[in-house]
């Protein structure tokens, strides 16, 4: 949970500078001119038949940078964003589980609390493009659809905050973290809005992501059997809210205006 909050602590300082930056262009800045698009966003997940029956709701966060054309629109873009969740319907540690209280016995001969926490992440490649809704006059906005490609991985985060159970170690973890990737395909439809003057650009739809993934693990040592190398199809349903910052590109595309 640290490491998440200092990502969104400089995501937000990111933001902030490139705001200041972009509140000094021109207010027709983002009329017949190319741009590259620094994407933030947030993001609510439900996992559907086989990563449904691993993991329950997710959070995520994302960070995504995109070069669109003044002349075609269609956008070239990269994303990643990572999925995190408290719900871990696999219970991996079941058996070392103590009858009554439901925890592990550390080190020490008393119970400790041993959690399990959802880590995903999707990294992707994509292009796009915007139908228009509407009146164009102040601002470019419709329907945004995209189509991507590229890898999603997840596991299982076996947490001991107390650092009670010494006999979870590196060894320990792999053998139950359940890790898992592969090829995804990924697509997203819903409505976007961008400002003439560069200065509100937000997106909000829905982003359906289809993993073709394997078991990278050898061995699971809970239910003592081997699941490598079987195949998984695994799906996420997300939506998404999204913000996007333009960096205006000049006539040649190399310099950016101010």
């Amino acid at each position: 949970m640290h490491s998440i909050k200092m990502f969104l602590r400089i995501v937000l300082l990111f933001t902030m500078c490139c705001a200041s930056r972009l509140w000094s262009q021109n207010h027709e800045a983002a009329k017949g001119k190319s741009a590259l698009f620094l994407d933030i966003n947030l993001g609510y997940g439900w996992p559907q038949g086989l990563l449904a029956e691993r993991f329950g709701n997710n959070q995520s966060v994302g960070l995504g940078l995109s070069y669109e054309p003044a002349r075609y629109h269609f956008p070239i873009g990269f994303k990643w964003t990572y999925m995190f969740g408290n719900e871990v319907r696999e219970d991996v540690l079941a058996p070392y589980r103590t009858s009554d209280l439901n925890q592990i016995i550390g080190e020490d001969g008393f119970q400790t609390d041993v959690v399990l926490r959802e880590r995903m992440f999707v990294l992707q490649a994509y292009t796009g493009g915007i139908f228009p809704l509407g009146s164009q006059k102040h601002a470019k906005h419709g329907i945004r659809w995209s189509l991507g490609c590229g890898f999603l991985q997840h596991r299982i985060r076996i947490q001991d905050d107390s650092r009670a159970a010494g006999q979870i170690d590196d060894v320990f973890r792999a053998g139950h973290d359940r890790l898992t990737n592969g090829f995804a395909l990924t697509s997203f439809a819903g409505y976007e809005y961008r400002s003439f003057s560069g200065r509100i650009n937000f997106y909000a739809g829905f982003e359906p992501v289809i993993g073709f993934t394997e078991s990278r693990r050898s061995y699971n040592y809970d239910v003592m059997r081997s699941d490598l190398g079987v195949a998984r199809r695994d799906v996420l349903l997300q939506f998404k809210l999204g913000w996007h910052i333009p960096y205006f590109l000049g006539n040649y595309g190399e310099e950016i205006e101010y």
